[in-house]
């Protein structure tokens, strides 16, 4: 068996079903295995044993970030290709396929993109394009310089050659781990065809609370990796002085973004752009001063 699925998860009872039956229904054509990493304290691990018995489970009574339960599900796998997706996400039943026929055709890691879940509301739609707007499915084929972990598949040496998900920057340890990725020189693809849906936040205060957790995440980023903006984001009064600008380059960026995949959107909700700048304000928050937002909402919290 060369392909382990590894699906971290915390309190994931609403979605775990919808992902697991989407993952064990993949067409990939020989067997894999399928590990679900729960730190959760809900039914998420009860589901898993009771209606999926040929899923491995791996239950810690510890909360776990996200990129740590990866890392313990990559241990534990026993595949040379590791594939990862988030319990809030569905795969496409050719997901799993296209991964593997990107490995095998000589890349280290391959990735696809992000759609939004059916039923979708405006505020739903706001975090799907503030959050994913590198990962949209209109996006064109190439080499990556990084993927998001809820849709991607490693050579499990690389991986750990790699050393894994760093710990601490969720919700952006993918940019996190490509510096990793790059001293490992791997090489990695993005495919617009590998899709997975993708459930969002639908109340503003989520929406804006995640916002701010991933403003905060970007300026630690920068900071501890030394990436560029480090000089602004080491110092709060420079970040201060430049929350405009930042916040309403960001802004455009998402916008345009929108704009290409989903412009009658737009025209049928303009709320969604009004969020969307909501969200890159609640970002600017978390950019400027990281350090509250951290105590706040706490910095590994998935």
């Amino acid at each position: 068996m060369r392909v382990s699925v590894i699906i971290p998860s915390f309190q994931s009872a609403a979605t775990i079903r919808a992902c697991l039956a989407s993952v064990l229904a993949q067409d990939l054509g020989e067997p894999f295995e399928v590990l679900v990493a729960d730190s959760g304290t809900d039914d998420t691990a009860d589901i898993a044993r009771r209606d999926f018995p040929g899923v491995r489970l791996l239950k810690s009574q510890t909360r776990l970030e996200a990129s740590l339960a990866r890392n313990w599900g990559a241990c534990e796998g026993h595949g040379s290709i590791l594939a990862f997706i988030d319990s809030d996400c569905v795969a496409e039943r050719a997901w799993l396929r296209r991964l593997v026929e990107t490995i095998d055709s000589g890349y280290d890691g391959a990735g696809g993109a992000i759609a939004n879940a059916a039923g979708a509301n405006s505020v739903s739609w706001a975090g799907y394009f503030c959050e994913f707007r590198e990962f949209l499915p209109l996006r064109k084929v190439g080499d990556a310089t990084y993927l998001t972990p809820g849709n991607v598949a490693y050579r499990s040496d690389v991986f750990k050659q790699a050393g894994g998900f760093p710990g601490g920057y969720f919700p952006l340890e993918d940019q996190a781990f490509y510096e990793r990725l790059k001293s490992a020189v791997a090489r990695i693809r993005f495919d617009p065809l590998i899709v997975v849906t993708h459930s969002h936040r639908t109340t503003v205060s989520a929406f804006l609370a995640h916002q701010a957790k991933i403003g905060a995440a970007n300026s630690r980023v920068v900071r501890v990796l030394g990436l560029r903006g480090r000089l602004i984001a080491s110092h709060g009064w420079i970040a201060g002085a430049l929350f405009p600008a930042l916040t309403t380059f960001r802004f455009a960026r998402t916008v345009a973004a929108c704009w290409r995949v989903e412009r009658c959107l737009l025209i049928r909700q303009p709320t969604v752009a009004i969020l969307c700048w909501l969200g890159m304000l609640a970002w600017g928050v978390g950019f400027t001063s990281p350090s509250a937002i951290e105590a706040r909402l706490g910095h590994s919290r998935p």
